[in-house]
């Protein structure tokens, strides 16, 4: 497949335009024409970047890329470290923030609630205009059982302020850092609210409005999509793709 169809393809899938972000989504670094074997990964940081070059993939695809908002334009240290390697080995990097959490399929919120058996899905979790987590149902069970099955699902241990009812129905999810999004959960009756990352306003809000809260890593409730994705690139295009997991434990 050549770079340009692959930009295609994945702009028509993910649809980037319907979500204003923080970032560009798409195509950000141009590599080689052709496009045979395909990584995914959470981040484009120089680790993956070094790890995708030795592995000889003609494209990277990321959820955090390389560009944001406010980034000094300058291409000097490590920018210009990961630029000149994608560069030299003809790596083309592909990002897409927003558009891989919200997604209905391969999103990593959406993707993580079927995983885990919710029901009656809808959106949750406003963000610049569109509510890119979920949240949904599941049988009335104590909160520790819940704890133990997320926790096992990430393969990550949580962070935890349990402060709502003993046994839960109600759920939400938005992946990443999304902590401040635990007032609206509460407002919508969630009995626990699930994120990546935390901070120390977290547990009062959680205390005060007797709801549970969960952190189960930033980069760990963002490997859902990133997995996702590359089966999809398999399945629906033929690409060799596999997703590349780079250890971080944050």
């Amino acid at each position: 497949m050549r770079s340009d169809e692959l930009a295609k393809n994945l702009a028509l899938y993910l649809d980037p335009e319907t979500i204003a972000d923080y970032c560009p989504n798409g195509l950000q670094v141009e590599g080689g024409r052709e496009i045979k074997r395909v990584a995914t990964a959470v981040s484009a940081n120089l680790q993956t970047i070094e790890e995708a070059a030795k592995l000889e993939v003609d494209a990277l695809v990321t959820h955090h890329g390389m560009f944001w908002n406010r980034d000094p334009y300058p291409v000097v240290g490590s920018k210009r470290e990961k630029i000149a390697l994608l560069l030299e080995k003809g790596i083309s990097l592909f990002a897409y923030h927003l558009p891989l959490d919200a997604h209905l399929e391969v999103g990593n919120n959406w993707k993580a609630a079927r995983d885990l058996g919710w029901e009656n899905l809808a959106p949750f979790g406003l963000f610049n205009g569109i509510k890119i987590g979920v949240r949904g149902e599941i049988p009335l069970q104590s909160i520790d059982s819940f704890v133990a099955k997320v926790e096992e699902y990430y393969d990550h241990k949580s962070a935890r302020a349990l402060f709502g009812k003993e046994r839960i129905s109600k759920v939400a999810l938005v992946s990443g850092g999304a902590y401040t999004e635990l007032s609206a959960a509460a407002a919508e009756g969630i009995d626990c609210f699930i994120t990546g990352n935390y901070d120390e306003p977290a547990w009062g809000i959680a205390y005060e409005e007797k709801v549970h809260f969960l952190a189960l890593g930033h980069a760990a409730t963002e490997k859902v999509g990133p997995k996702a994705l590359a089966a999809a690139l398999q399945e629906k295009w033929g690409l060799d793709a596999f997703f590349l997991d780079i250890h971080n434990p944050f």
